[in-house]
């Protein structure tokens, strides 16, 4: 008799859940678990099929084996049901008819051809994962019996990755941490001595690939600057509104009600032209410290000229107090004309390319700075923009709209060490395409600098003045502190 530990018989017993993913360290029980999922539906429902779609076929073979092994348990407990086992099938004759759990390779085109429940092993590791998903899906929407569950590892920024992260789907996650808790033995692989999970990840060679196989982490996101934890965490979805191109009447409604009966808002532009948006994020103060991302107008592939159109909408509202904009490469232009028509008193500009104080980052702007010694140290504006937002994400002080695409650019920011150990922020592009290169990141950012330097005294209070552009600039993207 086979005894489940919690997290397995969490999953054993569920069959309403549409679709489960298991995001479970390796070797803690997956495969058995789903096994023995797969017997109970074929042995709930007459006439049913499980189909295993596994990254091999050894592997889809090794599942049938975990299968059988509880057929001959059943088999002898009742001798009535009658078991057809074969090396990737596994066949119950029932009075209405065979049910059948069929091990077949993951790929689009055997993907195609079965109906049922469907078990995805190690999706993360198919060699078409988006191909798969696209052939498996439909036929999940065909009866409302059918019920996917979907296991893997992690294997770098992915469909797995991005399915994991996404809050529509049901998700399992247990990592050998928390399966060691509930009594699954660690063994030292050269004494052979049970050890803990801290042990093991200090006695592995590569920590990543250690993180990703055993802690439900992915190679890269603990380098993160934003896990995906802090960001779901601030995800509400009613607490703003996101608009393509233009701003939308209910976006507009929102924020000139929101700014009539609360605090003021502030605004930041991450400027772009064709491979990268344009992304404008409105946020507005709340209660206990609270910043709430009011509203987000993402422009695609859009002429400069009627890029400002958009902002000058926004700054039309006399509740909008101060913008930032991105004035380094292309965002020059616009900080210009913008600023021009509004006034440098409500508009900002924010060369990405420059550096601050490091004992500056805490104070606003026009507070009667002192004079600085030659050897204070600096750092890049974007370095003091981003640990900024970060702070604010670790103290639980932001609140933003529910959205995919938003969650996904939000960690593209990372760190990274250089081959000479310098740290730096590096924001690369987005394999999937969902996302872009940071552009929500930094708008947010602005926006939220915007707010923190804008003088909370009379008008007189002293401005200092954007840092201009001088000789060439470095990327935004790579920044070096």
């Amino acid at each position: 008799m086979f005894i489940f530990r919690p997290y397995q018989w969490e999953v054993f017993r569920d069959h309403t859940t549409g679709i489960l993913i298991l995001h479970w360290s390796r070797q803690i029980g997956k495969t058995t678990t789903l096994a023995a999922w797969a017997l109970e539906r074929i042995l709930r429902y007459q006439g049913h099929t499980v189909t295993l779609l596994s990254n091999s076929l050894r592997n889809g073979a090794e599942f049938i084996e975990r299968v059988a092994r509880f057929c001959e348990n059943r088999t002898a407990d009742q001798n009535a049901l009658k078991f057809k086992i074969t090396r990737h099938e596994i066949r119950l004759l029932t009075p209405g008819g065979p049910s059948r759990i069929l091990a077949l390779a993951a790929n689009p085109r055997t993907a195609r051809g079965f109906s049922g429940d469907l078990v995805l092993d190690e999706f993360a590791h198919c060699e078409d994962i988006a191909g798969v998903w696209d052939a498996a899906e439909p036929i999940l929407s065909s009866h409302p019996s059918f019920l996917c569950r979907i296991a893997s590892t992690g294997n770098g920024r992915n469909l797995f990755y991005r399915m994991v992260h996404d809050s529509r789907f049901a998700l399992s996650r247990v990592t050998r941490t928390d399966a060691w808790k509930m009594g699954v033995p660690i063994l030292d692989p050269l004494s052979r001595q049970p050890i803990t999970p801290e042990e093991a990840r200090a006695a592995a060679v590569d920590k990543d690939s250690y993180d990703q196989n055993y802690e439900c982490a992915f190679i890269g996101e603990t380098l993160c600057l934003l896990s995906g934890e802090l960001i779901e965490s601030a995800a509400q979805s009613d607490i703003g509104v996101i608009c393509a191109n233009n701003w939308s009447p209910e976006a507009l409604n929102l924020l000139e009600k929101v700014s009539l009966q609360g605090p003021p808002l502030f605004a930041g532009v991450d400027v772009g032209r064709r491979r990268d948006r344009t992304v404008i994020t409105v946020v507005q103060s709340g209660q206990g410290g609270l910043w709430l991302v009011r509203s987000i107008l993402r422009l695609e592939s859009m002429r400069l000229p009627d890029q400002q159109k958009r902002l000058a909408t926004l700054l039309k509202m006399p509740r909008l107090l101060s913008l930032s904009i991105d004035m380094t490469g292309l965002g020059l232009g616009l900080y210009e004309y913008t600023q021009q028509a509004f006034g440098r008193n409500r508009v900002q500009g924010v060369n990405f390319s420059s550096t601050v104080p490091a004992g500056r980052l805490a104070l606003p702007r026009g507070v009667g700075l002192p004079r600085l010694s030659e050897r204070e140290p600096t750092v890049r504006v974007t370095e003091a923009l981003a640990m900024h937002l970060v702070r604010l994400y670790e103290e639980k002080r932001i609140r933003h709209p529910l959205d995919l695409i938003l969650a996904e650019d939000l960690r593209l920011p990372r760190r990274v060490i250089t081959p000479s150990g310098q740290v730096s922020i590096s924001a690369g592009r987005d394999e999937s395409g969902l996302a872009g290169h940071a552009d929500h990141f930094w708008s947010l950012a602005l926006a939220l600098d915007a707010a923190r330097q804008t003088p909370k005294s009379t008008p007189s209070a002293q401005v200092v003045k954007p840092t201009r552009l001088a000789g060439a600039l470095q990327s935004k993207r790579r920044i070096c502190f």
